[in-house]
């Protein structure tokens, strides 16, 4: 039994150091944007929740003398941590929306829609990859957006919601 639960917590750092990896990742890359999406990650009370959680059971872990799962319940608790400061926006390499970055090779087209509740943001929608990906950025930012994208050679479109083939 000692074998397969030491298994599981190898399994279960290996994972939760990947996240934490690309949360790391992230965060650097968030340092190169020029324009910054106002969507940003809002701490939701489950976040804090689970990151108590697992300082707790890292309390107890140490109180039972149970070291196995140490580094699992850690590289959890950082990872939680970090979720929360990954940023999105437009860099000169291309767009970063939370964890993923996309390069403008992989951009097909993109949209700017004015928000009719908003008169002060726009929105830009991405078509890449075969999904589309949403960045609310400021009014005053439409034409550097504009500039940037045709600079990088990404087409405008009439509408985003229909995928090339």
């Amino acid at each position: 039994m000692g074998v397969w639960l030491t298994i599981l917590a190898l399994i279960l750092f290996l994972g939760f150091g990947t996240a934490v990896v690309v949360c790391i990742t992230a965060i650097k890359k968030k340092e190169d944007i020029i324009i910054a999406s106002r969507i940003h990650h809002k701490l939701k009370i489950y976040e804090v929740i689970y990151a108590n959680l697992g300082l707790v059971l890292f309390g107890v872990l140490l109180y039972f003398h149970w070291y196995v799962f140490v580094p699992a319940d850690l590289a959890f608790v950082l990872f939680i941590v970090l979720s929360t400061r990954i940023g999105s926006g437009i860099t000169n390499e291309g767009a970063l929306v939370g964890t993923t970055f996309i390069d403008w090779e992989f951009m097909k087209s993109y949209k700017l829609v004015d928000d009719e509740n908003d008169s002060n943001i726009v929105t830009l929608k991405i078509r890449a990859n075969r999904k589309q990906y949403v960045l609310v950025c400021n009014r005053k930012d439409r034409e550097k957006i504009k500039e940037i994208f045709n600079k990088n050679r990404v087409k405008v479109t009439a509408t985003v919601d229909t995928v090339d083939s």
